[in-house]
């Protein structure tokens, strides 16, 4: 029996196109594996050079467009549930710094680093998150990124996990959080907890003050890759 003379032909093709194949798959995972190992160079000299500045070169001007940066990076910080629970007041006013560092500084150290930076980030938790939930809905389901299941019970899981009040105390119309439904919540999770894992149930002050300091330290690490030198302060 003779076989045909096209056979062999199809045969080195088929070969040589895998193996072709082969090649430029190798590259592409190189490739990928070398940006990697930079992005991995990269971040890690970013946080290892960050450290807190125990004074600051006073009258030091930053050009707007870093601080523009720098929080357009903070805010890509992560959040329970996307909302995002933290407003971020950068004050760069001479006068406004001075009267923060007389007014709610304590100690000197806290006092001179508050006037001389270049600007002060204050980081102010919502605790108010679920007035939020509405439009992070919206915005999910619009990018069309979620699945049905995670937007059908985004609104309940988020009122329910972040802690916060549904009814208003007398202090200044805030929410108290002793209020009733945080007691049903950690009740039933206490009830449930032999059954199977669950979670610990906070009020809405530790969920949003936790959140913040996420975003602070997201902040922190922006500020550092722009050359910046910055130090947490509580007060």
């Amino acid at each position: 029996m003779h076989s045909s003379p096209f056979t062999s032909t199809i045969v080195t093709l088929a070969k040589a196109t895998a193996a072709t194949l082969s090649a430029s798959n190798a590259a592409l995972a190189a490739t990928a594996k070398a940006n990697s190992n930079a992005k991995l160079r990269a971040f890690r000299e970013v946080v290892k050079s960050r450290v807190s500045a125990r004074r600051f070169e006073p009258n030091c001007t930053v050009p707007a467009c870093v601080w523009r940066d720098v929080l357009r990076l903070t805010l890509t910080s992560p959040s329970g549930f996307n909302l995002q629970p933290t407003h971020i007041i950068l004050l760069r006013s001479p006068a406004i710094k001075s009267t923060l560092s007389k007014n709610a500084m304590l100690g000197f150290g806290n006092q001179y680093r508050t006037v001389d930076a270049s600007a002060i980030a204050v980081f102010c938790a919502d605790l108010e998150p679920t007035k939020r939930i509405d439009r992070i809905f919206e915005m999910e389901r619009q990018s069309g990124m979620r699945e049905d299941g995670y937007l059908a019970v985004l609104r309940v899981a988020a009122s329910f996990l972040t802690g916060e009040s549904n009814t208003l105390s007398n202090n200044g119309g805030r929410g108290s959080s002793t209020h009733l439904s945080s007691f049903f919540k950690q009740t039933f999770t206490k009830a449930l907890s032999p059954v199977q894992p669950m979670p610990t149930m906070e009020n809405v002050e530790s969920w949003s003050y936790k959140n913040a300091g996420i975003m602070a330290q997201m902040y922190t690490l922006a500020a550092t890759a722009h050359g910046l030198s910055t130090c947490m302060m509580e007060g």
